[in-house]
């Protein structure tokens, strides 16, 4: 037995020295785990912040997108002055023959600009032969169609701006935004 307690020390001092190698190993690897996860989390922190920022950006500049869309949606849906009656027309269709147009049309401009409303009942003649000269010379497949009526409208807008003076009294006059066909009947 006392062969035995001998070795048992100096098993216990060799068990010891294989423990703490190897708690000296697992503590090692533990380390080492630890830091791959920490470069692991900065690694994700870092494509994170990057791509946060790059969201970030684009979403900045419709900004500015946004509000010209804005402008632009804000311009077709506030309603402007109109004239007190609409302007009636009717023309023979380029074309066809025997076959007629009907039509009323609205001119819209800025409710502020009075005195652009009495210029176009000052020239309301003038104006109705612009518009019995633009819908005359359409044919009938344009008359038709809802791009081709869309075409007439800016046309009839650019037309009349056209021979609208710039200025009035030293002041600008102003112009007309949008057209509207008030009838529109083809027989």
């Amino acid at each position: 037995m006392a062969v035995e307690e001998e070795k048992k020390p100096e098993e216990n001092e060799a068990a010891d020295k294989a423990g703490g190698s190897i708690l000296h190993s697992s503590l090692f690897k533990w380390a080492i785990v630890g830091v791959i996860l920490i470069l692991f989390i900065g690694i994700e922190i870092g494509i994170a912040v990057v791509f946060v920022n790059k969201l970030k950006e684009p979403a900045e500049a419709p900004k500015q997108e946004d509000t010209k869309a804005a402008d632009s949606i804000k311009k077709f849906t506030e309603k402007g002055a109109l004239l007190a009656a609409p302007i009636e027309v009717t023309v023979n269709i380029s074309e066809e023959e025997g076959r007629y147009l009907k039509c009323g049309v609205q001119l819209e401009y800025e409710e502020n600009n009075a005195k652009l409303g009495l210029e176009l009942d000052a020239r309301k003649a003038h104006i109705k032969n612009v518009i019995i000269d633009i819908m005359s010379s359409r044919p009938l497949s344009q008359l038709m169609t809802n791009d081709g009526k869309r075409a007439i409208r800016e046309q009839i807008v650019s037309d009349i701006n056209a021979i609208l003076p710039d200025t009035l009294d030293g002041k600008p006059l102003g112009k007309i935004r949008r057209s509207y066909f008030d009838s529109f009947m083809i027989q």
